[in-house]
Order: structure tokens, then C-alpha cells, then sequence
């Protein structure tokens, strides 16, 4: 029996389950002590658990077209979520088991998004819940951004690397967010200068909201929440570019939203 005949034979929803449980179960033992945290030795698990864990779930839609796409979101995901859990040691049993099962659930979220986008790419045209996965994908990066930026905010290096690392993953995820818009009939089609050109605006903005907070003696989650209020500005604002629909009541919600969290942090801030 071959593996397009296993995959055929479970439901992608049990796959998706399955795979979720064990990356809960990997967060699980990370967070009482069993996995240690050293960097090199738990990249290679955590890149050996996405890939292996996507091409089975994603099967047969994923190659080598679309394999660095899909993989991003899981990777910033767990990746985000040890950072969390490392960097916040002393937060009680109960909210820890909780945040654990939460990035079990989000996970579960990003592969059914990601699977959304593999069969519009597969069929090349639009599916019912196309448009949604779309929406809801720039809420999960949005979601996904924020233990990340808080771990990488926590990182023993100075504020300029950290907004560097910061604005590199969000040029990441403004590439996806391109890639994941490009069948949206309203939206046009970018060139690979265009896609360089709107993630490297996209870095830079997001490079220098966190660069400017770094001298803010904050704590790292309230910076996190911050810059990932940029973050999902800049994809609303490439969104829009896209389907060529910026207007002012966009730039006014962000204005007032980034202004609600500066605030925070100032009031916050010891």
C-alpha cells in the first residue's frame, strides 16, 4: 500500500488532529524540563517534526513549488511558542497547560488554512472557503507573531539585531501573504521585484516600530502585542494594495490601535 493510498484512507481533519497533539505533546515535555533548551539541537527537531509532519498531512498538494510556504507558519508557530515557554518560566501550571493547548489549537488552524490554499493552487481556481482562509490567515500570522516577537524581544542581544530578526520574519510573512492572495481575482498579480519590493517595505516598517520600542524599558510582551499591531497593519495594507483598495478609514483603525498599545506600554512601564 502506497502513501497516496494511506493518505486517501484518513481524513485530512484526522491528520491535522494528530499532528497538533503531537507538537502539544512536544510543547508539553519542553515546558516541564524533558526537552532542554538548547538552540541548535531543538531547531533541527522542530524543522524535523514541521517537514515531516506537512508533507503527511499536506500530501499529495504540497511540492517543491509551494513546501517553503507552507512550512512557514508552523515553523514560526512552535518556534514562537518554545521562545514563550522558555523565556516565561514562572507562569502557573494552569495558564502554562493552557497557552500549550492553545498553540495545539492554532496549529491545527494554520494546517487548515495552508490546506485551503494547496488545493486552490492545485485546482488553479477559487473554492467557497478560499476568501475566508484568506482573512483569517493574516489573523494568524497576527496571532502567531505575538509569542514570537515576545521570545525574540527576550533574546540576549541588542535592540537593533532584534528588530532586524523581527523585520525578517515579517518580510516572511508578507511574501505568504502574496503568495496566499495571488488567486483572489480582485487582487494583481506581482512580479518577483513587486514581492521584494512591498516585503521590504513591510521589514522596514516593522523593523523600525521595534527598534524604537527597544528603548522603551517595556516588558518584551507588551512590545510584542506593540509591533504585531504593525505587523497586521502592514497585511492589511498589502492586502489592500492588492485589490487596490487603501483608503483612510484603514489608516485611521491603525492610528487608533497603535496608539491604544504605545499607551499601554507607557502606563506599563516601570
Amino acid at each position: 500500500m502506497n502513501l497516496t493510498i494511506i493518505s486517501q484512507k484518513i481524513q485530512k481533519k484526522h491528520k491535522y488532529l494528530f499532528q497538533s497533539a503531537i507538537v502539544t505533546v512536544f510543547l508539553y515535555l519542553f515546558s516541564i524540563g524533558k526537552i532542554h533548551f538548547d538552540v541548535w539541537y531543538l531547531l533541527l527537531i522542530v524543522i524535523a517534526l514541521v517537514i515531516f509532519g506537512t508533507l503527511i498531512t499536506q500530501y499529495p498538494n504540497i511540492d517543491l513549488k509551494n513546501v517553503l510556504y507552507i512550512i512557514l507558519m508552523p515553523l514560526s508557530l512552535i518556534i514562537g511558542a518554545l521562545l514563550f515557554l522558555n523565556f516565561f518560566p514562572n507562569l502557573g501550571f494552569v495558564f502554562k497547560l493552557a497557552a500549550i493547548i492553545s498553540f495545539g489549537i492554532s496549529y491545527y488552524f494554520v494546517s487548515l488554512v495552508d490546506n485551503v490554499f494547496l488545493v486552490v493552487q492545485g485546482r488553479e481556481e477559487v473554492i467557497p472557503l478560499y476568501r475566508v482562509a484568506t482573512a483569517w490567515s493574516q489573523i494568524i500570522q497576527v496571532v502567531v507573531a505575538i509569542p514570537l516577537f515576545s521570545g525574540i524581544f527576550k533574546l540576549s542581544v541588542n535592540g537593533v539585531i532584534q528588530g532586524v530578526l523581527i523585520g525578517i520574519v515579517s518580510f516572511f510573512y508578507v511574501v505568504y501573504q502574496i503568495w496566499a492572495s495571488r488567486y483572489d481575482k480582485d487582487a494583481k498579480n506581482t512580479g518577483v521585484g513587486e514581492t521584494v519590493l512591498l516585503s521590504t517595505l513591510g521589514l522596514f516598517l516593522v523593523s523600525a516600530a521595534s527598534i524604537t520600542v527597544s528603548f522603551i524599558p517595556a516588558e518584551a510582551f507588551l512590545r510584542a502585542l506593540l509591533i504585531s499591531a504593525v505587523l497586521m497593519f502592514v497585511l492589511s495594507y498589502i492586502a489592500s494594495y492588492l485589490r487596490n483598495d487603501i483608503n483612510k478609514k484603514m489608516m485611521i483603525q491603525f492610528v487608533f490601535i497603535f496608539v491604544v498599545f504605545f499607551l499601554l506600554i507607557l502606563v506599563f512601564t516601570p
